[in-house]
């Protein structure tokens, strides 16, 4: 009895068990039919981590060993006040709980670096990350097949609670009730492969070296996700695909070495045309599949998508937008975000409070609780006040990486932290287009911090090295941080 219990007690304090967990169940709320279960294990894990902040983070007064952790502290006072100067309304429950996820992902899934001071720590959290990675991989891969079983025995659209499956206003979705979630799991997926591709990574986590098979596996998994993100036409997750590449290749041609001058501006405008012509090809690809997709589920005539409360005519499946719109009414949602400061600047609305107050400034006309740009989202939601302190978090922590990526040992060759900073690079970006950063509890906001927390590891782990070389320098220098 003993024994069972210290099992519980050893299994209820494991954070890696919580991080893994979460981030997965919340994968499968996106799926149709089985969204309410995966929301109702949701919760309960979300539960688990509150527990788990305060008895690993508060009690264990482990929250100081969290980078930048005052300003994180403070974002969350100027949240809560903002609550209070609302006072009660429906929305107040909404608000208070993005304030209740606000200590997991800063402090529990950001805060993972908290955990990795030693030796031991480091290699626990890379054991995580593996396992993450490997267990993304799979799971999408699947998940993808089975949504493109569907698209080519069903190819219509299946009505849900949540929306539409397999297909929705002529854009893939497969199991998934919206294309833009398929698009983004799609992708991280793609990047835990780059990841698992790294092979002193994986060989040294998994104690296995990386055979052919794995890496062929490997390959194809990338290659159905990447298929399937063209087929969901999300303008936003083929941005980010561009962006990261760009990053990480930029990584490469600067990073770990002595560039001079005239080599540098050389390098710089490669990477500019690389930038255009890896853009103007993905959207070329993206077509040319879209294209083979139609063509091959049935002929013309019979691609048909009825939807069965719309009298759309254009009804027939050609994987494209409806919307013809390239910003898909982001610069509308801006304009309304932009009323809603004009009115409560200093202390915001909170999240809960978008819509009611959306639409008394946007003449009714608000139809989201969101803007679908994530630094708009936190401006509406916490005002100057909340805003300024995010921003100064994300500055020191984004200047800090920096340093550490460009001027890191040149050993880094089949290193995983390129691939992080390249992820949250692109990400920051990504996030002027959807609705990322804090106001959501979603896969797509708490991957984000989870590898913010990753990468945060491996800064703990190369600030720790004295001999450096650094980018845009003449000759190596020494360097100790105490």
């Amino acid at each position: 009895m003993e024994q069972n219990s210290g099992q519980k007690t050893e299994l209820r304090d494991n954070t890696s068990v919580f991080r893994i967990a979460f981030v997965i169940d919340l994968i499968l709320c996106q799926i149709g039919y089985i969204t309410i279960p995966a929301i109702v294990l949701a919760v309960i894990i979300f539960f688990w981590g509150l527990s788990l902040f305060f008895r690993k983070r508060v009690y264990g007064l482990d929250i100081k060993k969290v980078n930048y952790y005052g300003w994180l502290l403070a974002f969350i006072a100027a949240n809560i006040l903002t609550i209070i100067i609302q006072g009660y309304d429906r929305g107040i429950w909404v608000s208070i709980g993005m304030v209740l996820n606000m200590p997991i992902i800063f402090f529990l899934l950001y805060g993972v670096h908290a955990e990795a001071e030693t030796i031991e720590g480091r290699k626990k959290i890379y054991k995580e990350l593996y396992v993450l990675c490997s267990i993304m991989m799979w799971l999408s891969f699947v998940l993808n097949i089975l949504s493109l079983i569907s698209l080519y025995s069903v190819g219509r659209s299946v009505s849900y609670y949540f929306g539409y499956l397999v297909v929705y206003e002529n854009r893939f979705t497969g199991l998934y009730y919206n294309p833009n979630l398929m698009a983004f799991t799609s992708f991280c997926a793609m990047f835990c492969c780059h990841i698992l591709w790294q092979g002193d990574f994986s060989e040294k986590t998994s104690g296995k070296p990386m055979t052919k098979l794995r890496r062929a596996f490997i390959l194809i998994s990338a290659g159905t996700n990447l298929g399937v993100i063209f087929l969901t036409d999300s303008n936003a997750t083929v941005l980010i695909i561009v962006l990261y590449v760009v990053i990480y290749i930029c990584y490469r041609l600067f990073g770990g070495r002595e560039i001079k001058l005239g080599l540098a501006v050389k390098r710089a405008a490669a990477l500019m045309c690389l930038l255009v012509a890896l853009g103007s090809g993905v959207f070329i690809v993206r077509a040319v599949v879209q294209t083979g997709a139609t063509q091959t589920i049935s002929s013309p005539e019979e691609s048909v998508n009825v939807f069965e409360d719309s009298d759309d005519e254009l009804n027939k499946i050609t994987f494209e937008h409806q919307n013809k719109n390239l910003d898909s009414g982001r610069i509308k949602l801006f304009k309304q975000g932009i009323n809603v400061i004009k009115h409560h600047p200093i202390f915001g609305v909170g999240k809960g409070e978008i819509t009611k107050y959306g639409n008394r400034y946007n003449n009714n006309q608000m139809k989201y609780s969101d803007f679908h740009n994530g630094y708009l989202t936190v401006f509406v939601c916490s005002g100057v006040i909340g805003f300024a302190l995010f921003i100064a978090f994300a500055v020191c922590l984004g200047k800090r990486m920096w340093v550490d990526l460009f001027s890191v040992k040149p050993t880094i060759k089949s290193d995983i932290f390129p691939c992080l900073a390249s992820f949250i690079a692109a990400y920051c970006l990504y996030a002027f287009f959807e609705r990322t950063l804090v106001y959501d509890v979603t896969f797509m906001v708490e991957f984000f911090w989870l590898i913010l927390g990753y990468a945060s590891v491996c800064m703990v782990r190369y600030e720790g090295e004295d001999y450096r070389v650094c980018a845009f320098k003449y000759g190596a220098r020494k360097q100790s941080r105490e």
